[in-house]
């Protein structure tokens, strides 16, 4: 029997893609458009945004809207996984020597089909030090180091197997789980069943959902990003973007685990020429962190928002943050989800810069 409880239409779902495929182009190729426009089409049905219409559905997963979409849902997942594969490879070839001239996958496409990349010029060293970064400052335990040598609250989580018939059955749903406080029950969670292994990850009713460890403001994505390039240069910026792809990424692919950290541990104990190390992943932390105490928040783009482009000034997220990078100037658009100021951004970013060094 097909898991229901807490799932959004079919009818809903299909409105919703259709409205994010007429409304957004993405600087990728449509396919990859459309890898990730269904995660998004996944968080409005948790958040109840878009077609949804404040009406939220928090155990819906991608496998509920490729089946909404008639999309294969296995096709779909070894797409995803071929994109993250690519930077893989890149990482690979930089370590055994061949190192790439451009940011491109051995066939000479544009890594993540983004053609913006295809220009840009980097040392692939800088490349591997900022996936090296942006894998391991995402890691819930390296963040809680942080949290203990600053005292500033961060909070964080990971993502888990979990069987969607044992959170009905605990009367939780996935928008507790992934806004909670659960670090304390997570030894409970496998007792109970709820959270699952690997040799379940295909069986009905099993999904990869996030589970909050500790509350806590958060982390902006685009002040890594911006922050890292302002502090070690464009590769390492472009390598911290690839991280937080591969971390979108590996939400819906063929086989689950945390792919971004693997790489980074993958550069930190095979790349002889890596000059990073724990120091700069806790202060790259503490700059992209979510202050407590600011009325207005930092930008959290997701990739559908680092990729999105503004019609007005043929200009995305991602773009914009290269040239902020930079020091060219270029139009004020909106950022993430609150369309934050990217101007406001940058000056706050180059101020946070500036007082940590």
């Amino acid at each position: 029997m097909q898991f229901s409880h807490g799932v959004a239409p079919r009818e809903i779902i299909q409105q919703d893609f259709k409205l994010l495929d007429t409304r957004e182009t993405l600087r990728t190729t449509w396919e990859n458009e459309e890898l990730i426009l269904i995660q998004s089409v996944e968080g409005h049905a948790h958040e109840g945004h878009g077609a949804f219409r404040g009406h939220r559905f928090p155990n819906t997963d991608i496998d509920d809207i490729c089946l909404a979409l008639r999309l294969h849902p296995e096709a779909i997942k070894a797409a995803r996984q071929q994109l993250i594969d690519e930077i893989v490879d890149y990482v690979e070839r930089t370590i055994h020597g061949d190192t790439p001239t451009a940011l491109q996958t051995g066939n000479n496409a544009p890594l993540l089909g983004i053609n913006t990349l295809r220009f840009l010029r980097v040392e692939a060293r800088d490349v591997l030090a900022g996936i090296y970064l942006g894998g391991l400052r995402d890691d819930t335990d390296i963040r809680k180091e942080v949290e203990q040598k600053t005292g500033r609250r961060i909070g964080g989580g990971r993502c888990y197997l979990v069987d969607k018939h044992v959170i009905h059955r605990l009367n939780l749903d996935g928008d507790q789980l992934a806004h909670g406080e659960f670090e304390e029950r997570i030894a409970e969670f496998h007792r109970d069943g709820l959270i699952v292994g690997h040799e379940k990850a295909h069986e009905e009713g099993v999904t990869y959902q996030y589970i909050r460890h500790r509350k806590g403001p958060g982390e902006s994505d685009d002040a890594a990003i911006v922050a890292s390039g302002l502090l070690w240069g464009i590769g390492v910026a472009i390598g911290v973007f690839l991280a937080d792809a591969i971390d979108t990424l590996e939400k819906y692919v063929l086989s689950y685990r945390d792919q971004d950290l693997e790489l980074a541990r993958r550069v930190e104990s095979g790349y002889s020429s890596l000059q990073f190390g724990r120091d700069e992943v806790h202060r790259l932390i503490e700059l992209a962190a979510e202050p407590e105490d600011e009325e207005k928040e930092l930008p959290d783009s997701s990739l559908r928002h680092l990729l999105s482009i503004d019609r007005k000034h043929d200009l995305c997220a991602i773009e914009s943050h290269i040239l902020a990078v930079e020091g060219v100037k270029c139009p004020t658009i909106g950022l993430g989800h609150s369309r934050t100021s990217s101007s406001w951004f940058y000056d706050s970013i180059r101020k946070r810069v500036e007082e940590l060094k």
